[in-house]
């Protein structure tokens, strides 16, 4: 037959677990909300390159030959 201490201890193991258990589902979410917003600002579209292979002449000046 369990004794009281006993009792009190594998109470005390469950509600450690349990806040254990609650805390790790509470850190996944948070991970899971944290990479969601990181992504969706990701989502816009990349910038236009800066450097071109080859200068694209100008069709609208008028050639002076």
């Amino acid at each position: 037959m369990k004794n009281h201490h006993e009792t009190g201890d594998d109470r005390d193991n469950r509600r450690v677990f349990a806040w254990g258990a609650s805390a790790a589902i509470l850190v996944f979410i948070g991970a899971l909300t944290y990479f969601y917003a990181v992504d969706k600002r990701g989502e816009a579209p990349p910038p236009p390159s800066t450097t071109q292979s080859a200068p694209q002449p100008s069709s609208a000046a008028p050639s002076t030959q």
